[in-house]
């Protein structure tokens, strides 16, 4: 029997986890692997968490720079998701935490609902029976990517794999193929390396009651399917973190690492060292939380030592603003992450559309700006890592397939500047829109913005013309005039531009090495701040600048006829729509001019991307946004929102992209009081913006009940005359 180290006290661990290290740091390795692993320095990883921090980042990451992820699963079969946006692939859990709405969809869709009618009883449509492991990965390879990171398993607990832990696996049930082995057979024969990604983590409580908390109770009707097919006990639970929860989390990693031999360990994001009074990096965790801590320590160092002792260039990755591991464990990533600097090594993975899952009529970012986001991530060291949802058939969605192949026709012509690169001293150029990258001695400029007049790189405003042997334009034959002057080197492009679209690369072949590793900056949390996050249910939370000149003012009051700066406007009409069902009062009574002891319209609990729109009527000029909320019962007055416009004339609907982010509004931290007023207001005599709609989009206030919402009395947008 083997046993690992907990923090106060010795666990017995389920044999299926034989071979995994098993020891805590200061002992002895028990697994003959290790003996052949090693750091950066020529050293086995010894199972500390100073060891792993000197794990290399191999040449093949560094050098391939795009990866495509895919997520697919039982949840594919869905595609929906209310309000048609946001991550399709958090709607198993949905399906019971939203029954209000969810509940009717199921019933109109497929003729019932749980505890008849469940998750479970989705996955047989699942099938993927038009499924061609070995078309996508010619297809991925084609393309340009160099790795590929695909779902073995999401929260929901189903396995993309012919898994023994589980009967709810891909072979057994579903298409009733090994998915994740298929895979990588067809991904080998391409030459490209592979990650199986995990995101178990967040499965103790993905079904449960609460989310993200130690101690987890199922959902009422997640409990009556259990008792109704006792099977279903291992899809949808077990239910919290316990010695029993981690065991069978590293047990399920381990049968994927030897089955498969993974090129990466890709592990989601793991909430629970941040929540329910956990902080883990800092050294403090329920002793639950800490074993989990620990043997993901374990864990990790296994992967790397197993790897090394096969003879391959192994890693890892850090994921989320909070960061799983201790920096320099693996590469930084996040959803969606854009650093503003050039940073320790980082994986943005990223979407073509909003959901990571397959969401039918997803709404998708135009082909130029996966173009230049790509290109921008790589400028900063960083790997584009972008997401597809297939079909449940297994068929890529065509919106998807076309900026597949745009990428192609891109990569095809501008490769030299993307694979193999390194960043320059600097990574852009605001007013040329201009990216850099280099390779040896060769600098590439990457201009977005159509390249029709010439342009200066002022960081070459030092240079001689001696240091400059050639200017050429990828994807072009024509000759590219340059000449240096004081501003810097001054390229005027050919009238032909060539095979290009969407970014034109310039190299420029100098006389010596562009790579400038000293302009790095090393500290990830420095290098994290400013930018883009994005919370746990796939919605922006991005502590968004406020409207240059604009300010945010609060006033609280004692009744609802108190407020000396903000009173409350008269009867407006104007309509407004929720993204999400309320309840207690009706919409119309946020724009009826009355501010009152109520609930008023509110999210119910557990509602965690509610919004509100305002149409008002025709695009106007918006000069403020003010919302009035009562304290009802002790605790729903505080505002938690972020405001957005947008000008077009016909409903927009609620996908965010489409809107102009305005401003934060979180008086969450302020004193209670009964009544409470915030306002996001212009500078004197200007405009927030034109707008014909206004969303407030609220977070909940309290973490009771999965959430509790504001108690929002009325809604106003004052417009300049």
């Amino acid at each position: 029997m083997i046993y690992a180290a907990a923090p106060a006290e010795t666990v017995e661990i389920d044999p299926e986890i034989r071979g995994v290290l098993i020891t805590d740091r200061g002992c002895d390795i028990k697994s003959a692997s290790q003996i052949n692993g090693l750091t950066a320095a020529g050293e086995p990883y010894d199972g500390s968490w100073e060891s792993l921090q000197k794990m290399p980042v191999p040449a093949w990451f560094d050098d391939g720079k795009i990866g495509i992820f895919i997520h697919w699963g039982p949840y594919s079969a869905i595609g929906y998701r209310q309000g048609g946006r946001g991550y399709a692939e958090h709607v198993p859990k949905q399906i019971y935490s939203g029954r209000d709405h969810y509940y009717p969809y199921l019933k109109e869709r497929w003729g019932a609902t749980p505890p008849e009618f469940g998750y479970k009883d989705i996955i047989p449509e699942f099938k993927a029976e038009n499924w061609d492991p070995e078309a996508w990965a010619k297809l991925f390879a084609d393309v340009g990517f160099k790795y590929c990171v695909m779902t073995a398993e999401h929260h929901d607990g189903w396995a993309n794999w012919d898994s023994d832990l589980t009967p709810w696996n891909a072979m057994d049930k579903g298409p009733k193929r090994d998915l994740v082995g298929d895979l990588g057979k067809a991904l080998k024969k391409q030459g490209l390396k592979y990650a199986p990604s995990y995101h178990r983590e967040r499965h103790a409580s993905f079904f449960g009651k609460k989310l993200y908390v130690v101690n987890v109770e199922p959902q009422d009707d997640i409990a009556e399917e259990i008792r109704r097919v006792p099977e279903a006990a291992s899809l949808y639970g077990p239910f919290g973190i316990s010695t029993a929860f981690v065991d069978d989390y590293v047990a399920r990693w381990k049968e994927i690492q030897t089955k498969y031999q993974p090129d990466f360990l890709w592990i989601d994001d793991i909430p629970i060292w941040t929540r329910d009074g956990n902080k883990v990096l800092a050294g403090q965790a329920k002793p639950e939380v800490q074993y989990f801590y620990d043997q993901c320590r374990l864990m990790i160092t296994d992967f790397m030592n197993d790897g090394a002792a096969r003879g391959a260039e192994v890693y890892v990755n850090n994921k989320g603003g909070n960061r799983n591991w201790p920096d320099g464990v693996g590469c930084l990533e996040k959803d969606n992450l854009k650093l503003k600097v050039i940073g320790p090594k980082w994986e943005s993975c990223t979407t073509f559309g909003t959901s990571f899952g397959y969401l039918e009529n997803d709404t998708y970012k135009s082909i130029p700006s996966i173009i230049h986001e790509m290109v921008e991530v790589i400028s900063r060291n960083g790997n584009f890592l972008v997401n597809i949802g297939p079909k449940p058939d297994g068929t890529i969605p065509e919106p998807q397939m076309e900026r597949l192949l745009a990428m192609k026709s891109w990569l095809k012509v501008n490769g030299e500047a993307i694979y193999g690169s390194r960043y320059w001293k600097a990574s852009e150029q605001k007013n040329a829109r201009l990216a850099f990258t280099t390779h040896g001695k060769n600098l590439y400029a990457i201009r977005f913005k159509k390249p029709d007049a010439p342009f200066v790189i002022t960081g070459t405003a030092a240079w001689g013309a001696e240091k400059i042997k050639s200017v050429r334009l990828l994807g072009s034959d024509a000759s590219v005039v340059w000449q240096m002057t004081p501003q810097g080197l001054r390229i005027t492009p050919p009238a032909d531009l060539g095979q290009s679209d969407h970014a034109w690369s310039f190299e420029i072949v100098t006389d010596e090495e562009q790579h400038h590793p000293n302009v790095i900056q090393h500290n990830a949390t420095k290098a994290l701040q400013g930018t883009k996050e994005v919370d746990l249910e796939g919605h922006d939370t991005t502590k968004i600048r406020a409207v240059p000149g604009s300010t945010v003012v609060v006033e609280t009051a004692s009744n609802a006829d108190g407020f000396q700066k903000f009173l409350p406007p008269s009867a407006s009409g104007a309509k407004v729509t929720a993204n999400q069902k309320t309840g207690n009062d009706p919409l119309a009574s946020l724009t009826d001019g009355k501010v009152a002891a109520k609930f008023g319209p509110v999210f119910g609990n557990g509602i965690q991307n509610g919004a509100y729109k305002m149409d008002l009527g025709s695009v106007k000029s918006v000069s403020a946004i003010t919302s009035w909320s009562h304290n009802m019962k002790g605790f729903r007055g505080a505002q938690k929102l972020t405001l957005y416009g947008c000008n077009a004339t016909a409903d927009p609907g609620w996908d965010l992209n489409r809107f102009t982010p305005l401003g934060l509004i979180d008086t969450t931290g302020e004193a209670k009081a009964p009544f409470t007023a915030a306002s996001l207001r212009a500078s004197a005599g200007k405009p927030l913006g034109e707008f014909r709609w206004i969303i407030w989009a609220v977070s909940p206030i309290t973490e009771k009940g999965g959430g509790e919402n504001t108690a929002f009395q009325e809604l106003s947008a004052e417009c300049i005359k």
